[in-house]
């Protein structure tokens, strides 16, 4: 069953609380350089399908839903290109990296993440990661409930991921034309 996200859920969930159910020991992809800000195409104002508005500038996007602190690029918030990617690495608490991936398609951005309830998607990491992928006991009172680390040994190993299904498309958002 797919499940729609919005962008400000996942931010304020993902990207606040630090209880991502996929995790990576490193931000990815592996020994690129991060970039310093978002490229200039794509600053501006972009809405979701529950009507929020996100404000994207160099240094980071904030959200019109009061209860989403900004996301500002630093030392604990990384973005670097992948693949036609831009990819969010936000540090945890627990010095793992959690990794959100947006490809813009003109007016359009399609966000992505790695979804351990996608159980196909688990099957690829399984397949291409081999023993660089652990499960590990979650902290909540549902024993059906999976938490993964993923550890590509390298770029090449992360772009598989992309390109054979291991990632989840978990919304959209549009740009807003004055």
């Amino acid at each position: 069953m797919k499940r729609s996200f919005s962008i400000g859920l996942v931010a304020l969930i993902a990207f606040t609380t630090g209880c991502s159910d996929v995790t990576f020991k490193e931000p990815l992809p592996l020994k690129r350089t991060s970039l310093n800000a978002f490229p200039n195409n794509w600053h501006g104002d972009w809405t979701d399908a529950e009507g929020d508005v996100y404000t994207i500038t160099g240094e980071g996007f904030t959200s019109s839903d009061s209860a989403t602190d900004p996301i500002q690029l630093g030392p604990t918030v990384l973005l670097k290109r992948f693949q036609g990617y831009l990819v969010l690495n936000q540090q945890q608490d627990n010095e793992r990296w959690e990794v959100l991936l947006a490809k813009r398609k003109k007016d359009r951005v399609l966000l992505y993440q790695f979804e351990a309830s996608n159980e196909a998607s688990v099957a690829v990491w399984e397949a291409i990661l081999g023993a660089s992928m652990k499960e590990v006991a979650a902290a909540t009172i549902d024993v059906n409930h999976k938490t993964y680390i993923l550890s590509p040994e390298n770029n090449l190993a992360f772009r598989q991921l992309i390109l054979k299904g291991g990632l989840t498309e978990i919304g959209a958002l549009t740009r807003i034309v004055d």
